[in-house]
């Protein structure tokens, strides 16, 4: 198939116009003249695209590559030269570079919907209410890790050469821990059964985080 449209311009030149594919792969079309210049560039357009009134058209002309100088073409004209751009265009989807394009195209509409996502999901905590929640959900949180701290210094000081009594720790202190951990990590994970948008949303903007980290990183 013939990939170049030919047409007699006013002017006596001849007119070869191929489709161009741009770097993001849309399809604009180039016409050069018989020795090599260039007439125009650019995207094909129905004229009421362009605000151009049908008294301002050559006769029988609807569509235009505009320019300095545009190019007009009429309506069956237009139909050959968006046959040729689509034909163009399956050849590049289909060459490695489309292909590259493609897979660049699907992770930005996966990053996409994921920043909308989270986006979504974070809005709760610039609300009132889910900022109260929010802090809430970090005292019961700060109360566990405070146990399981103190423990950790109980622990290291029941085994110092010093004075230590791991004994004692084992058979008093770690029941009396781990009992009070059991209490605090139990209010913490009914609250998270309770306001699981609080939960996801946390975690949404700790991955919004880590995302930022990385990219500066």
């Amino acid at each position: 198939m013939d990939t170049t449209f030919t047409k007699q311009l006013a002017d006596g030149r001849t007119a070869h116009v191929t489709p161009a594919l741009t770097a993001f792969g849309y399809v604009a079309y180039d016409a050069i003249d018989e020795d090599g210049r260039r007439i125009v560039s650019g995207w094909l357009q129905e004229a009421t695209q362009r605000g151009v009134t049908p008294e301002r058209r050559p006769a029988g002309c609807t569509h235009l590559i505009a320019g300095r100088s545009p190019m007009w073409f009429t309506a069956e004209e237009a139909t050959e030269l968006a046959a040729l751009g689509e034909q163009a265009k399956a050849a590049f989807d289909a060459s490695e570079k489309g292909q590259q394009l493609a897979a660049w195209r699907e992770q930005q509409e996966t990053n996409r919907r994921e920043t909308t996502s989270r986006t979504s999901r974070t809005a709760v905590l610039r609300s009132p209410e889910g900022e109260a929640l929010a802090r809430q959900r970090d005292r019961l949180l700060g109360s566990v890790e405070a146990l399981l701290d103190a423990d950790a210094e109980q622990r290291a000081r029941a085994h110092d050469d010093e004075g230590g009594d791991p004994g004692l720790y084992y058979r008093v202190q770690q029941p009396k821990t781990d009992s009070a951990v059991q209490r605090a990590q139990a209010e913490l994970d009914a609250f998270d059964a309770e306001h699981p948008e609080i939960v996801a949303a946390l975690v949404a903007e700790q991955d919004a985080a880590r995302d930022r980290f990385l990219d500066i990183d």
